[in-house]
């Protein structure tokens, strides 16, 4: 396998890849990968590969100080695309390999879901890897199959939010990150009563996960293919998500409510549904909705829309020094945990 080590990717080389696949979702774009630069201040450190047999591979990454990643926490999901389809074992285990030898401390990747069994297979037990549960609600029948896949409750609930009143908008020009913000706020507000943190402390910790500019930024640059859905009653805003399209899917990213209107009329039921409808009417053949804890009331909502479970990992690539450094550091931390036990 040869490294393309040209910088930035150009377009056209990252893009012929893209278009040979029959599905890709928004986070793996060069579009999606200038947000990331502009809002976390990374710099592009994205690798192309050409593999023995001829075929294109790239892998989006960035880089800020001595970590990369592919993607950061919060930027979604990042990993291999292989021009053609599908990624082989071959493709993981040789840019695996590469990974390994880049300088820093060393190099996250986390895959599509969809690639688990590929990339648990290729790579040694060596490489670090942390466990994950995503959840996708596959389109495919359009969407009176889908519907009719919605566990029972959750059909009910967008009926019952129909009669409460709940009017869903869906905007793609940006018009509605301003809303989407205010409910964000009121979610803030919420988490923080529930986790016993002061206000002050959650919207600085808010700030610093989410700081104001990345929705703007991201409906800037992704333009139509970032989707702002909102749920107003009487005329008020109670919810809204927040979903970027990709190639042939689309990814709910975001979400926020104000709880005490949006929870009794599931206002964020007729919110999910209308994006599911649109994403099976544009030929979609996935509505991704994230990463889930297993057994989560969380991971209970999604599967009330007929998601199903993606166990898959991240993976953490290191230089063997910094391995070796990590693995004492982790054995210093056992041996003190221990001598602290035996003093109690």
């Amino acid at each position: 396998m040869t490294v393309l080590a040209e910088l930035p990717v150009p377009a056209r080389a990252w893009t012929a890849v893209l278009d040979s696949l029959s599905s890709y979702q928004a986070f793996q774009t060069p579009r999606w990968l200038e947000c990331v630069r502009a809002v976390g201040g990374y710099a592009d450190a994205t690798r192309v590969y050409r593999a023995g047999d001829g075929r294109q591979l790239v892998l989006p990454l960035v880089r800020r100080g001595s970590r990369s990643a592919s993607l950061p926490t919060g930027w979604g999901i990042g990993g291999l695309l292989a021009e053609g389809g599908p990624v082989t074992e071959a493709d993981v285990e040789l840019v695996g390999a590469d990974l390994a030898r880049l300088g820093g401390l060393g190099v996250v990747v986390r895959p599509d879901p969809a690639q688990a069994a590929t990339w648990a297979a290729a790579l040694p037990g060596s490489v670090r890897r942390e466990s994950r549960m995503a959840q996708s609600v596959p389109l495919d029948g359009g969407f009176d199959a889908v519907w009719r896949r919605f566990r029972g409750d959750a059909r009910n609930r967008a009926r019952r939010a129909e009669r409460a009143g709940v009017v869903v908008e869906c905007d793609d020009n940006g018009r509605l990150v301003p809303l989407f913000h205010e409910l964000y706020a009121a979610s803030v507000a919420r988490w923080a009563r529930r986790d016993g943190i002061p206000l002050p402390l959650a919207r600085w910790l808010s700030a610093r996960r989410e700081p104001p500019a990345k929705l703007a930024t991201v409906a800037g640059r992704m333009a139509t293919r970032c989707r702002v859905y909102a749920a107003r009653v009487g005329g008020r805003p109670v919810a809204a998500i927040v979903v970027l399209v990709g190639g042939r899917t689309v990814s709910y990213w975001r979400g926020a409510m104000e709880e005490t209107t949006a929870r009794p009329t599931y206002a964020t039921y007729l919110l999910h549904r209308a994006a599911i409808k649109d994403a099976a009417d544009d030929g979609c053949i996935a509505y991704h909705m994230g990463d889930s804890a297993p057994g989560s009331p969380l991971a209970l909502f999604k599967s009330r829309f007929g998601a199903v479970e993606q166990h898959y990992a991240s993976y953490r690539f290191e230089p063997v020094a910094v391995g070796r450094l990590a693995g004492g550091g982790r054995r210093l931390l056992h041996l003190a945990a221990r001598t602290r036990r035996g003093r109690s």
